[in-house]
Order: C-alpha cells, then structure tokens, then sequence
C-alpha cells in the first residue's frame, strides 16, 4: 500500500488521526455545555473528515494507471482483469474498510445536509469560547499553517496540477498544448497558472523557457504548481479571518476558524490538490463580499471556471440579491464568461479545437448518472437507484431553495449554498462524497457563525435607511458591523 507521508508523518495512519482529532476536540469542544450544537457540529465534521482520509487511502490499493483514469470505467475494469488475483484481492471494490469507509461518508454527507437545512431554524445563536484563548490560537495558527504549507512544497506536485501550469505557459505563447493523454485543464487554473508564471518571468529570476527535461517539463513550472496551492490555501485562510473580523465582529473566531481549517485531517490529506482549493477560495471570498453584487459575480464566475457545480448556486444568489442587484450580478458572470471565451480562443488552433474545449470544460460527465463510481460499485442498486436518488433529491432541492420564499439574508444564502454543494457532490461521477474542501470553508463559517438575520442584499438595506434612518441598528446593518449584543443571543 501506498502511504500519503506527510513530512515525518503517514496521515492515514490511526494513531496520527487520533492525535489530531483529540488535539480539536481540547481546543474546540465545550466540555461545561456538551448538549450544544457547536459539539455537535464538530463532532461531525471530525467523523467526516477521518471517514474521508480512511476511504480515500484506502481507495489507493486499486492498480491503476493514468490511461485508465482517462479512458473511462470500461478501461479501468478492462486493465484489472490484467493483474494477478492476489492484486484483485487488495482492490477498493473488494475492501471492506474502502466499501464501508464510502458508506460512512455517505450517511455522514447526509446527516450534514439535514442539519443545514434546519440551520434556518436555530434562531439563538450563543457566544462560546474557544478553549485556548486569542493568544493561544494565534500561536497555533503559524506553526499549523507553516507545516500544512511545507509539505506543500516537500511532496511532488499532481500531475493535474502541472498540467494547468503548462497550459497557463501555452496561453501566454498562445498555442495549443498537444500530446497529452490529460483532461483540459479549468479555465480559472488556467488563468491563475498563466499570472503567476508571467509574474515569474517578469522578476527575471526565472524563465519557464529553459531547463526543460525530456517531458518538456520545466523545474520552474512545478514551483509554480506548488506556489498555486499554497496562495489558495492563504486566500482561503484570509477570507476566513476577514469574514471573522468583519462580518462576526470577533478576531478570535476567525483566528478559530483558520486554525480548524488547517488541523483537520482532510485538508492535510489533500493539501497538494489545487482543484479542491481554488472554488473553496472563490466562495469563500464571495461571501465576505456579498454586499458588493459585481464583485461576487467575478468570485462565482471563477468558481464555476474550476468547478462545474458551482454553476448551481447562481440562481441561488440570483434570487438573494433581488431584481436590481441580480442585474450586476449578471453583468460580471457575462464578464468571466467573456474572459474565458477569449483565454479558449487565443490556446485554440481551429474552430474545431475551440469548441471541443468549450464542450470538455463544461464536464459533461457529471450527468452519466450510471456510471459504476459509487460507494458500493458491486450493488445494482448502488449503481442506478442510489445516484439517481441522490441527484433527484438534489434538484428538488435547488428548486425549493431558490423558488419558495425565504427571507433574504446572509444566514439562509450561507447554509443554502453549503447544502447545495454538500449535496451535489454526492452524486458527482468520480469520488462521490469525497470533496470535503469544496465547501470546508463554508461549513466553519456556518459552525461559528453569530446571528446574521440582519446582513440583507445591499437593495433592501438601502430601502431600510430611507424608512428608518432615525434607527441606528439600520445604519450599523447598512455598514455590515452590528453589536455583539446583537449578533450573539
């Protein structure tokens, strides 16, 4: 078995996911009132995030090769039938921790969606402290966020990720990357890729162009492959302080949430995956600029460039920011979506070329609905019943949220756009239940979160200041900073 050695330490290994979760729960549970939501929720997201690490590397017993994962199922069953039965044996189909480790994913994923939807509803919304106080977290905080990001650099960087830093080196050439047996890369990694290596030219320490090997890889590219990771990771844990500081009106909170963010399991085991990262990042900052329609357009548009779900909480938001702020909110997605026509235009040698991107970005797969990657791939009904169940339901979903009327206000669009990526990557083709950091962030924004009933679209609060402006709750609600006495009751 292939172990993911993190540093000094396997982190699929039971005494170092024992240590971790002991270390959360000193510092995070509330041991004077264990009947709390907050325990709940951690207790939770601990169960969720070991399950996930145990399925994932246990997964990993499977022979595969990068053709197989490429050409499809039928090939990836046809090249097992290659191998010895004593390989066979040891494949995650045929594993008891791989099979009932998806099972538990798979209920945990479900009882998470089930306590987001009644999240509306948990209208008191107490201050509790953290364990380890302001100076103690922050201590925390460095030496967590400088192992997490060392490792970064110490691991060899995926081969996906190096494919979207050539491809962001074949946008600034504007040619075609040809000869690879890969996905196309996300638009928005594309972009990100191309930035950061023309900022690596223009410093004039290093040339993309030269010490290439035999591959036409470049040592410079995978720097940059690691660099892309760890600037997602540090956008990340700043929206989530901002988001604290500014909207919480508690440091320590988003000090706290930073801190669980980097010790829990999942985020050390898929550190290195810049997909996972890259639309936590994106909606997580759109939710610290929620007030601003345009700017959180831009910040959606880009989560949709990298991941394909994203596209189902427009009509979510859409919907949240009413008739004339939906309306710049709709300019900018039209702008992202110009942006990456031109990025696809100027990498495309034909017409042909342009709208094969075009159809291969959009991952047409998440709609084969029968394919065989499912929690249990043996069971019939696993494979049919249990994924068309899942996405029917997430539909349904979809359209109560964003039809029936709720009030609009940044604690119902938190928990719905949490519920609905929660749900959605259930039924997702490849890994289902297993994209934990797709929406990480918003479930601690979620757990720490204080009463935000009075955080409305930027259309209704102006409406309220010209009715009440003798009130001053209105205006500290126009300026996004209320009261603890108000946030916390």
């Amino acid at each position: 078995m292939e172990h993911d050695q993190f540093l000094f330490v396997i982190v699929e290994s039971p005494t170092w996911l024992l240590y971790v979760s002991l270390l959360l729960i000193a510092v995070f549970f509330r041991f004077s009132r264990v009947l709390t939501v907050r325990n709940l929720d951690l207790s939770l997201l601990l169960l969720l995030s070991t399950a996930l690490v145990v399925s994932a590397s246990s997964e990993r017993l499977l022979p595969r090769t990068g053709a197989d994962l490429t050409a499809g199922p039928s090939a990836a069953d046809a090249a097992l039938s290659e191998f010895p039965s004593s390989a066979i044996v040891d494949s995650p189909e045929l594993n008891p921790t791989y099979r009932w480790s998806s099972v538990v994913v798979l209920a945990l994923s479900v009882l998470l969606i089930v306590r987001l939807m009644f999240d509306e509803s948990l209208t008191r919304r107490p201050r509790l402290e953290q364990n380890l106080n302001q100076a103690g977290l922050t201590f925390l905080f460095f030496p967590a966020f400088t192992i997490l990001m060392t490792g970064v650099f110490v691991k060899e960087p995926p081969v996906r990720n190096v494919h979207a830093v050539e491809a962001g080196v074949a946008l600034l050439e504007r040619r075609e990357i040809s000869g690879e047996n890969l996905p196309t890369p996300a638009p928005t990694e594309t972009l990100l890729a191309a930035g950061a290596t023309k900022v690596a030219e223009l410093s004039g320490r290093m040339d993309y162009t030269q010490f290439r090997s035999d591959t036409g890889r470049s040592p410079v590219e995978a720097f940059i492959a690691r660099l892309l990771v760890v600037i997602a990771h540090s956008t990340v844990v700043m929206g989530l302080f901002y988001i604290g500081r500014r909207h919480f009106c508690s440091v320590q909170l988003g000090i706290a949430m930073c801190v669980l963010y980097l010790l829990l399991p999942c985020t050390a085991f898929n550190v290195h995956q810049l997909s996972h990262v890259v639309p936590a990042a994106c909606l997580t900052w759109a939710f610290a600029s929620y007030r601003k329609p345009a700017v959180a357009g831009i910040l959606l548009g880009l989560a949709c460039g990298t991941l394909f779900f994203a596209a189902f909480l427009l009509p979510l938001w859409a919907a949240f920011y009413g008739r004339k702020g939906s309306i710049r909110f709709g300019l900018s997605l039209c702008g992202v979506a110009a942006v990456v026509m031109v990025i696809f235009a100027l990498t495309s040698e034909n017409t042909d070329s342009f709208v094969n991107k075009l159809v291969m970005t959009a991952n047409w797969t998440a709609y084969r609905l029968f394919d065989a990657a499912t929690p249990m791939p043996q069971s019939a009904i696993g494979q049919v019943f249990l994924r068309i169940l899942l996405a029917a339901l997430f539909f349904v979903m979809l359209i109560a949220m964003t039809v029936i009327p709720r009030k609009r206000n940044l604690e119902n669009l938190l928990a719905n756009s949490t519920a609905l990526i929660v749900a959605a990557q259930l039924w997702y083709p490849e890994d289902v239940g297993s994209y934990v950091l797709w929406y990480l962030p918003l479930l601690l924004l979620v757990i720490f979160r204080p009463r935000l009933d009075r955080f409305v679209p930027p259309e209704e609060t102006e409406g309220t200041i010209a009715t009440r402006s003798h009130d001053l709750k209105s205006q500290q609600a126009a300026s996004g900073s209320l009261s603890r006495v108000t946030l916390y009751s």
